[in-house]
């Protein structure tokens, strides 16, 4: 029996496996072999629930976050949550939150956040009312500073929620959903699946953007 090709397949048939499903579906088989099998076939463990759950390295459809769920376990491009959190914060135009990078994740960073602040990967920097995480390279956290002040400097007194237009306007300038339809089926399929097609159509009519009618 080829044991390898054989738990390649089941893992492929149920998607998302964890190591008490392979003891059962292989029974005899020790915990050590298991791990040297799914190391053999390239899997991913996700970031939740304690790296448990594996999967084949071929079967994530990442999101536009680099980020593949099943249910509420969620898998990274980037592996770990910490490396998926630097690759956020770095390559975000205008840094992140806390609560945004919750948002995105779906878990609590706060050791995360604290190790990539220990080797200066990130710096925190509060813009008056909360902290903002942006990327360690000076050259990088500058522009995104500027961004967001410049972003909220736009959004004075807007009736929207913050996070919601920041990230409808990025999506717009930096992403090219340059209508209403696109953006908002950008972001439904991300880290916004609860938004409604309306609150992008007033977002897109209270800053004039183009595309609004579309």
């Amino acid at each position: 029996m080829d044991i390898l090709k054989d738990i390649a397949e089941y893992i492929r048939f149920k998607t998302v496996v964890d190591l008490n499903a392979l003891k059962e579906k292989f029974p005899g088989r020790s915990v050590p072999s298991f791990h040297r099998d799914l190391a053999k076939l390239q899997c991913i463990t996700s970031y939740t629930d304690n790296s448990r759950y594996y999967t084949l390295p071929d079967t994530p459809d990442y999101d536009e976050h680099g980020l593949w769920r099943h249910g509420s376990i969620v898998f990274s491009r980037n592996l770990t949550a910490k490396e998926t959190v630097r690759e956020l914060i770095c390559k975000s135009p205008s840094g992140l939150s806390h609560a945004e990078l919750q948002e995105i994740m779906g878990i609590r960073l706060y050791n995360p956040l604290k190790t990539l602040i220990q080797e200066n990967a990130i710096v925190n920097i509060t813009d008056g009312k909360k902290l903002i995480f942006y990327s360690g390279d000076e050259a990088v956290s500058q522009r995104q500073r500027n961004n967001r002040s410049d972003i909220a400097a736009a959004m004075a007194d807007h009736p929207f929620n913050l996070s919601t237009v920041i990230d409808v306007l990025l999506t717009v300038f930096l992403e090219n959903k340059d209508t209403a339809e696109a953006a908002y089926r950008f972001l439904k399929s991300g880290k916004y699946p609860h938004l409604t097609r309306k609150e992008v159509d007033e977002i897109f009519i209270y800053y004039k953007l183009p595309g609004k009618k579309n």
